[in-house]
């Protein structure tokens, strides 16, 4: 009993031993992993915030203007189609 107990004491006292405080490199590296993930979150909230909304309205407003120049176009067909109607009527009463 008295062996195993001078055993114990020996690794009780071991362990005391080779706990240290922190290093000052350690908190220091803390205190950068902590920036670091505060940054990397700051840019995920801007661009879900700021870029993606700007590419939605970008395409909306590509798509409007695509839309328009389309009625234009069908507009310009019709009217094409019109005046040769109309001339083919005007021939026809004289």
């Amino acid at each position: 009993m008295d062996r195993i107990d001078k055993i114990n004491d020996i690794i009780i006292n071991t362990k005391n031993k080779t706990k240290v405080p922190r290093r000052q490199s350690t908190v220091i590296n803390n205190f950068f992993t902590i920036i670091t993930i505060g940054m990397v979150c700051l840019s995920i909230l801007y661009y879900v915030n700021y870029i993606i909304p700007a590419q939605k309205a970008k395409m909306q407003r590509e798509l409007k203007v695509k839309k328009h120049q389309d009625y234009l176009n069908k507009r310009a067909k019709q009217i094409a189609l019109s005046h040769k109607l109309n001339a083919q009527n005007h021939d026809k009463s004289n």
